[in-house]
């Protein structure tokens, strides 16, 4: 299980974690911005905290890829494992990242629906730097695009492979189904500033973000869960060996 924090309040990131902290789940978190929730979860085991740098033009983490990391790293410097904002990518940046910040892990890859997939290692210079990358197969918004049923089947959850899923909090506690209600939910404000009395009424009932969630904690409360650290350390323990 794997959250992109996109900014969201600390009353909604408490509220997730709380939810996975009820179902025992483990998750890595990809932190956005510097937070008393999020710090407080890095003290949690159950919870990793990843970054997730923005590159994109305005960024408020900087205007480099150097001023991005260092931004990240100075509110979370253990974080090894990283997702880019919008998925943004180049063979350049990716180089930086294993090379010169300690990036050991990249999730930059969303292969909706895909089954039989795995980790795999880029080299990324002669000198033996690599980072594994490790897709993941769900991500909410892009599901809500492709307009999939919000069920185990209909994100093909249940296909052979690996399964790293990716949501996002405000999603989650919009349970959307649609982009529609976060579109209307952000006029409302900057996103880190709204507060619950800014939610509009939300039906858990329904089929969404948020429903699909819960199912899947449910599933993951019987069985046992990683954070993605965790994931690939076993992954490589097991190649070596």
């Amino acid at each position: 299980m794997t959250l992109d924090i996109d900014w969201a309040p600390d009353w909604i990131i408490e509220d997730i974690a709380e939810r996975l902290s009820r179902a025992g789940v483990r998750a890595t978190l990809f932190a956005t911005h510097d937070s008393p929730a999020m710090r407080a979860l890095a003290k949690e085991p159950l919870f990793e905290i990843g970054l997730h740098p923005n590159f994109l033009p305005g960024s408020s983490h900087g205007t480099t890829p150097d001023e991005i990391f260092a931004t990240l790293r100075g509110w979370y410097p253990d974080g090894t494992a990283c997702r880019t904002h919008s998925l943004v990518m180049s063979e350049p940046l990716l180089a930086r990242m294993a090379c010169e910040f300690g990036i050991e892990i990249d999730c930059s890859v969303h292969l909706p629906r895909a089954s039989h997939v795995t980790p795999h290692e880029l080299h990324l210079s002669e000198q033996g730097d690599s980072l594994i990358r490790l897709p993941h197969v769900f991500q909410d918004n892009m599901h809500a695009m492709a307009r999939r049923p919000w069920t185990v089947a209909g994100a093909e959850l249940d296909t052979p492979g690996w399964k790293v899923l990716n949501f996002h909090p405000v999603h989650i506690v919009l349970n959307s189904a649609t982009l529609a209600v976060y579109e209307t939910f952000k006029r409302r404000g900057p996103l880190s500033s709204l507060t619950r009395d800014d939610l509009p009424p939300v039906d858990a009932s329904l089929p969404g973000t948020g429903s699909l969630f819960d199912t899947v904690l449910a599933n993951l409360s019987k069985q046992r869960s990683f954070t993605v650290s965790e994931r690939i350390a076993l992954w490589k323990s097991g190649r070596q060996g």
